[in-house]
């Protein structure tokens, strides 16, 4: 018995539970089969002033208007008239902007049946859109002077003095123009506030803007609009809004309890049922700054920098940025082969844990070591990439930008059969080995290269130090000789060059002949070699992180020696050429001593 009582109590509520659901599709079948519309004009009506004179702003029957009519579906014969309208937590607020000039009605009846089933239209001239004021009718009349989409409000009487039924026009029921209206959220009160609006105008020749303050085409007490703040981008669910006879306008409620940056809203700053949207969100953007140096050669440090914004989008915030960011979130940054953004060479996540105030904004800077074959990359960076925070607009999330990374020389030296690019002493002779390649493993052959030593030992021209005269007062500065030779040399087929080498150091650089200014005089003492490939590119190659083009080679011991045997490469033409060193020495000495 128990379970026969709980069987029929469910079996009620389910039975309940399909009625409720039957009659709500029915009203909202109702709802939606209810259309208006004006007849005999198609795309609605022209503003018949210009610039200077209003005229009879959107009456028809005047200037490429014609004489129209209002069609209502689906509700029976009715009284209708053009309102601009909103509802505001479900009441109607409205002006009024046609009448029944016929019997100075506010409403004309629709007598006519349409060709369409379950229609019913005005008869021609029964309707007239307002170019006055009237307030001999009930409610009153106001005059149509704003562009709109209108509801088409109805009764069962001509003159109701209230309204409570309404059904948004088509397309064609509009009064032709638009409006322009700053609008901006304030997270603290939850409203939003709007400037004075422009109205554009729309004549059969062209269009003209006015603010709404105007005193000729603006606000009054006879020209009155419907300004709110909506769900829905026409009217029909409006959180706050009125009936405004001037430009004077208030803090919009918006509904809304709390905001965060977990959920967007969209509203509407509704005007005569034109809508003007605004997103009640944040709105994070990235925007790459600099990617330097660039071009970037192999090895060398990237510096990416890149700053994360929270934009307020003024003047309309249409993408919102008017809320606070206070959920952390990742960065994403990604380097990848600009031809094949599947051949990504870098990769790495950054967690930002910073609170984004509306315009507030963060700059991030990192580094890449440029390890990767030559070519043209692209550096791309997402904020917010996990999807951790709602906003208005994903679209700008992210930010590129090209760079070209360039291959460097990357020599291979051997000094006596050890790789070094030191040579333990100064002023004795030692087997120099090259190979030379690039950071591409490309083989550098037939590349000329010249090594190079500057202020080292001379035999052509001894170190020298005189007095120059440099002004006809026979003023005096100490200057020397600066001598560089150059040993030049190719590379073969491999990518190889091999020769005995001497570095001359030069002794007065020691602090025995500090003296003599010798550093001071002619320069430092320093030996390098620079080069070009076969196809004349300079040799580049990165040294303590900054791109050269010469490459430094050292003497570790440069105030003493440690001479020992060894075998001299190509000794025999090596010591043919020291034994003429010889005899110019040997000359030089006969020369001083005579």
């Amino acid at each position: 018995m128990q379970d026969s009582k709980l069987n029929k109590k469910g079996e009620f509520k389910i039975l309940s539970l399909l009625a409720f659901i039957v009659i709500l599709f029915l009203q909202i079948h109702i709802a939606l089969a209810q259309t208006a519309t004006f007849t005999k004009q198609s795309s609605g009506l022209y503003f018949t002033g210009n610039s200077n004179d209003p005229s009879t702003l959107y009456q028809d029957g005047i200037d490429g208007n014609l004489d129209i009519g209002i069609k209502l579906c689906d509700v029976g014969q009715r009284y209708v008239g053009a309102f601009y309208a909103l509802r505001v937590q479900g009441i109607w607020k409205y002006a009024l902007v046609s009448y029944d000039p016929s019997s100075s009605s506010a409403l004309a009846f629709t007598d006519l049946a349409s060709s369409e089933s379950g229609c019913y239209e005005t008869t021609p001239g029964y309707l007239t859109i307002s170019p006055s004021q009237l307030t001999v009718t009930d409610p009153d009349v106001y005059m149509a002077a704003f562009p709109g989409r209108l509801w088409i409000g109805y009764s069962t009487t001509n003159n109701p003095g209230s309204v409570s039924d309404f059904v948004l026009g088509d397309t064609n029921a509009v009064f032709r123009g638009s409006y322009s209206v700053t609008r901006s959220f304030d997270q603290a009160t939850k409203k939003i506030s709007i400037g004075v609006p422009t109205v554009t105008f729309q004549t059969t020749g062209g269009s003209f803007s006015k603010s709404l303050s105007d005193i000729n085409f603006g606000l009054s007490d006879k020209r009155r609009a419907a300004i709110g703040v909506c769900n829905d981008g026409n009217g029909f669910d409006c959180t706050d809004g009125d009936i405004f006879s001037s430009a004077n306008f208030p803090a919009f409620n918006t509904g809304l309890v709390s905001v965060d940056d977990q959920t967007t809203y969209t509203k509407y700053v509704v005007i005569n049922g034109l809508g003007n949207p605004i997103c009640i969100g944040p709105n994070l953007r990235v925007s790459v700054d600099s990617v330097t140096p660039n071009p970037v050669y192999y090895s060398q440090e990237l510096n990416i920098s890149f700053t994360i914004t929270n934009p307020r989008d003024v003047p309309y915030e249409i993408n919102g940025g008017n809320v606070d960011v206070t959920t952390d979130f990742n960065v994403n940054v990604k380097i990848y082969n600009k031809t094949n953004p599947t051949q990504v060479i870098y990769e790495t996540n950054i967690p930002i844990s910073n609170t984004f105030v509306p315009d507030g904004s963060v700059s991030v800077t990192i580094n890449w070591p440029a390890y990767a074959k030559s070519g043209f990359y692209t550096v791309k960076v997402e904020v917010d990439s996990n999807n951790d925070i709602a906003e208005c607009n994903e679209a700008d999330n992210s930010d590129t930008r090209d760079f070209e990374l360039k291959p460097i020389v990357l020599p291979e030296i051997y000094i006596d059969g050890k790789a070094n690019d030191t040579f333990p002493y100064p002023n004795q002779p030692y087997k120099l080995d090259f190979h030379f390649k690039d950071s591409d493993d490309k083989i550098l052959n037939n590349a000329t290269v010249d090594l190079i030593q500057v202020n080292g030992l001379s035999l052509s021209s001894p170190s020298q130090i005189f007095d120059l005269v440099i002004d006809d007062s026979n003023n005096t500065v100490k200057s020397g000789l600066i001598t560089k030779t150059t040993t030049t040399f190719i590379t073969d087929y491999y990518g190889n060059a091999s020769f005995t080498f001497i570095p001359t150091y030069n002794k007065l650089y020691e602090p025995e002949y500090s003296y003599l200014n010798y550093q001071d005089t002619v320069g430092n003492y320093s030996l390098y070699f620079e080069g070009h490939t076969a196809s004349g590119e300079p040799f580049n190659f990165i040294i303590d992180g900054k791109l050269t083009q010469q490459y430094p080679l050292k003497i570790a011991n440069v105030s003493s020696n440690d001479l020992s045997h060894k075998e001299i490469y190509h000794k025999d033409l090596v010591s043919q050429s020291f034994n003429f060193i010889y005899h110019v020495f040997t000359n030089f000495l006969d020369t001083v001593l005579r």
